[in-house]
């Protein structure tokens, strides 16, 4: 599908634009506001078990509340992925429905080039995955230090 341009584009009303633009943005929003709960939520983790391996580096603990953290990540990139796509879907009605937007993204990335919002896409795909990374790394840790 190529880039359209001014007489292929649809035609919306001031209203119509106005509820799309608020829309993209809201979702924009929840994304990052999801990453953000999502990177507290496991940062908290993993400080409760730097804590807890400090004073008693107890496996039956450990093992479970590991499986837990990861278990959160995956859920996290999954739910992360899902409304990414959902993003670009609703970035690319912007485009289509608001000329402003499709001039300034073709001015930034040339025609036919990708939304503003693609520079989120890195932190939906690193951030749930170097935390798992980390996850499983302390998941090794903790067996090798009760098996050795």
């Amino acid at each position: 599908m190529g880039h359209l341009t001014e007489p292929d584009a649809p035609k919306a009303s001031a209203d119509e634009i106005n509820r799309i633009w608020q829309h993209g943005m809201h979702e924009e929003r929840l994304f990052h506001d999801r990453l953000n709960y999502f990177s507290f939520l496991e940062t908290g983790l993993l400080t409760i078990c730097g804590i807890m391996y400090n004073k008693e580096p107890s496996v039956g603990f450990f093992v479970p509340i590991t499986v837990v953290g990861l278990a959160f990540t995956l859920l996290w990139y999954a739910i992360q992925r899902r409304h990414w796509a959902y993003c670009e879907h609703v970035h690319k009605r912007i485009r289509e429905l608001v000329p402003e937007y499709r001039a300034t993204l073709a001015g930034w990335t040339g025609p036919g080039g990708r939304s503003g919002f693609s520079i989120s896409e890195p932190l939906m795909l690193s951030v749930p995955v170097l935390f798992a990374c980390t996850w499983v790394a302390f998941l090794v840790w903790v067996l090798v230090r009760a098996c050795g």
